[in-house]
Parts: structure tokens; sequence; C-alpha cells
């Protein structure tokens, strides 16, 4: 009996020291304003398919972001004149790791002839990096806005703007606007688009923090020559609405 009631003391009297020592931990956190967090899952990284480490490295100041005319960033213009463009992704992802005025280094492709990069991977000026996941795909096409305000550009062309195939389809002004006319339009206004050349120009696009770019619907050295183009995102020409062949599929059986 002695046995059992000197067990079930020291039993209780554990139990009272656990208790007051929960009780102190918490009393000084309550004075310091301490509050127990849990710990933050780890970031789960996703690893490039390819090795990325022997592609040419192409170094310098990131001058501007290069938009698409629905605001996206699809590539970015360095200090020596080099147009880099990136897929999707890699365009959501730069501005926290680089903003203008800041030094980078791309992985990518050189273009032949051209003042060109085709980026697998950048690296900001604080060492961070991001990779293109999937380089064996093909890039996700950029969004192209069909209806929004009209933006004016008015000023000095900086520089022909490629696309990611070496092909001219605008213009990259001095004020860091960037004009999109498409290919077509492009080889026919190449006296428009020279750097140095006065250019005026309006069509649906974006204007904000970032920069301007625009799908020019009217252009020319100045307001008063502006011509009307066919915007670099306009659909292929069709029947119109209504008539007889508007709903016939060009190549299928009913077309022939």
């Amino acid at each position: 009996m002695d046995i059992h009631r000197r067990s079930s003391c020291r039993l209780l009297a554990g139990v009272l020291v656990a208790g007051s020592l929960v009780a102190g931990s918490a009393h000084a956190a309550g004075r310091t304003g301490g509050q127990p967090t849990a710990a933050a899952p780890a970031a789960t990284q996703i690893a490039p398919v390819f090795d990325l480490a022997p592609l040419p490295v192409t170094s310098g100041q990131l001058v501007q972001y290069i938009l698409s005319p629905a605001g996206q960033i699809a590539g970015l213009l360095l200090g020596d004149g080099t147009q880099v463009f990136c897929p999707q992704d890699l365009g959501e992802n730069l501005p926290a790791i680089a903003r203008p005025g800041e030094q980078v280094s791309i992985s990518g492709l050189k273009g032949i002839g051209h003042p060109i990069v085709r980026a697998y991977a950048i690296t900001g000026p604080r060492g961070q990096r991001i990779a293109d996941v999937r380089p064996a795909s093909a890039p996700a096409p950029y969004d192209s806005p069909s209806i929004g305000p009209d933006v004016p550009v008015d000023g000095t062309v900086l520089a022909p703007l490629y696309d990611m195939q070496g092909k001219v389809q605008g213009a990259i002004m001095r004020d860091h606007s960037v004009v999109y006319v498409g290919e077509s339009n492009a080889t026919r206004l190449a006296a428009w688009l020279r750097p140095g050349a006065s250019l005026h120009a309006i069509g649906i696009g974006v204007s904000g923090e970032r920069g301007t770019a625009i799908n020019a619907r009217e252009i020319g050295p100045d307001v008063n020559q502006a011509i009307h183009i066919e915007p670099a995102d306009a659909p292929p020409p069709g029947a119109f609405p209504g008539s007889a062949g508007y709903d016939v599929i060009p190549g299928s059986a009913t077309a022939q």
C-alpha cells in the first residue's frame, strides 16, 4: 500500500513540474512577444532537363524589357544592342531577378549575322538564376490584344526589332517603346524602320511602368505621312460573315 502511495505521489509531482515548466515558457514568450511558428516547407526546385553549361554566355546591362503588345515580357535589350528573346516562363520571372540598369548573364544560342540571343537561362546581379526547364518544347505564343486602347508612339528608331528567327518585325524606339508591324510589313517599310529614322505609329497595345508596346495599325515618318497597315496579329483574309463561303474551311472536302 505504501509502495502504491509513494508511486502515485511521484507521478503527481512529475506532472506538476512539467506543467509549471510549460506555463513558465508560455509566460516568457508572452513577455517577449514571441509566438511559436511552424517551419516553412522547403521550396520545390524543378531541375532543367538538359545541361545548359555548354551554351555560350552573353553578359551586359539590361537596358529595357522587350514587351509584347499585351504587356508580357518577350525578351530584353542589352546595352550593346543585343536583343535577347526568351520563352514565356522566363519572361514572367525576369523582373524578380533583374531590372533595367542591372547586369545580367544569359546562357543561350547566339544569332548568326544578327545581334540576337535565344535565352535558356538568365542570371541576375544578385546571383538568382531562372532557367527554361523544358528547352526541347516549342515556346508558348505570346498573347496579342484584339481590342484595347489606342497607344501612339512618336520618336526616333533605335534599332530594328527582330523575332526569334532573326526576321525584322518592327522597331525599338530610343524612348524604349516597341512597335510591331509584322514580317511582311517590315520588309516593305524597311526605310522607315532603320536606326535614326523618325517614326510615328498608333495601334492597340500597352503603356505602363514596364514600357510601351503596340501592334501598329497606322505608321509613317510623321502623322501627316502615316499609312494604314494590317496589324501583325490580323487574321488571314477570308469570306465575310453571312456570305456563301463563310463557313467553308480551306482545304476541306467542302472547299474543293
